[in-house]
């Protein structure tokens, strides 16, 4: 995704945080579009785990520009935590064949874009999404799973600290890509605050034609649960909003491989500099992993979730989250 001002999707009603990652040294004004989005947030606790599955639906077979679905979180810090499935010109460096999506977990910071391995996911694929805060209160490990085989995907653990505040659900369109050709379904959303917060479901908010049922809490409001989100397809009837920010992407280019070490990442990868996840090291395929893939956030923007009014509608994606 490109360097872009948000946690992307949500509608404006949320607001959050997020440094500048790996960024091209053009920058050039492009029209991004979003496609539809679910959104909690932000809580008068935090959160400390949160697991979701997501069945994708087919990627499209050709694709002009790049094109991610993610669930993601933020904190103080400025550390944005989002496992995300990508369709990009190319997605031979995580062995993906047409119509599939390549996944991977990753997180961003001031440090740029840091990630696990990638590995190839199919339309019907129920792919379980969990990040998990340590005992040491630092340290969010992300586990990307197939719910249906249990075989693993991809993971990766960073110490982004606590105070993860808001979590919301993308679908995030760079460079006038090809958008979502097929509905995404995510199932089985449990949300486990530190603290309970009586009123966190009531910071509920949908944006272009997304729906959820089911919103329930337990442990007096230290557990929600959402049964299903259902995100159209783009170029279904549902709105789909747009705008032109000032992207500074970064094209993906096949270079050497580096893989990364998957626990204190920060001195593992430089910043604007080699490919953050190959292909080699997921043990498929020998392109490299896109660079300067997926969401960057601008650095000194307030943290947390926006006034949690529980707005909805097919409202323009905030910049800042």
């Amino acid at each position: 995704m490109h360097v872009l001002s948000t946690l992307a999707v949500l509608p404006a009603a949320l607001g959050a945080v997020l440094p500048a990652a790996l960024q091209s040294s053009t920058k050039v004004a492009k029209r991004d579009s979003w496609g539809g989005s679910v959104s909690l947030g932000p809580t008068t606790s935090d959160i400390i785990n949160a697991v979701t599955t997501i069945i994708p639906g087919e990627a499209p077979s050709t694709q002009n520009g790049e094109l991610f679905l993610w669930p993601g979180m933020s904190n103080g810090t400025g550390d944005l935590i989002q496992t995300t499935l990508e369709s990009w010109p190319s997605n031979a460096w995580c062995g993906a064949t047409t119509g599939q999506w390549c996944v991977r977990a990753s997180i961003f910071g001031s440090f740029g874009q840091l990630d696990g391995t990638g590995s190839p996911v199919s339309a019907d694929d129920h792919v379980r999404i969990e990040y998990n805060l340590a005992s040491d209160g630092e340290t969010w490990t992300q586990n990307v799973t197939n719910a249906l085989t249990g075989a693993a995907l991809s993971s990766y653990s960073y110490a982004a600290g606590p105070y993860m505040t808001g979590y919301g659900t993308g679908t995030e369109c760079d460079s006038d890509c090809t958008g979502t050709v097929a509905s995404q379904m995510y199932i089985n959303t449990t949300i486990t605050l530190r603290d309970a917060d009586t009123s966190f479901g009531d910071t509920i908010a949908t944006g272009a034609g997304a729906t959820y049922t089911g919103l329930t809490s337990s442990e007096g409001g230290k557990v929600w649960k959402i049964a299903t989100i259902s995100i159209p397809a783009m170029g279904s009837e549902t709105a789909v909003a747009s705008s032109t920010s000032e992207a500074t992407h970064a094209t993906p280019t096949p270079t050497t491989a580096v893989a990364v070490e998957e626990t204190s990442a920060a001195t593992s990868v430089a910043q604007e500099s080699a490919p953050t996840a190959s292909a080699s090291a997921a043990g498929v395929g020998s392109a490299a992993a896109p660079t300067g893939s997926k969401t960057g956030f601008k650095s000194g923007s307030q943290s947390g979730f926006g006034a949690g009014s529980g707005s909805s509608g097919d409202e323009e994606p905030c910049a800042e989250w």
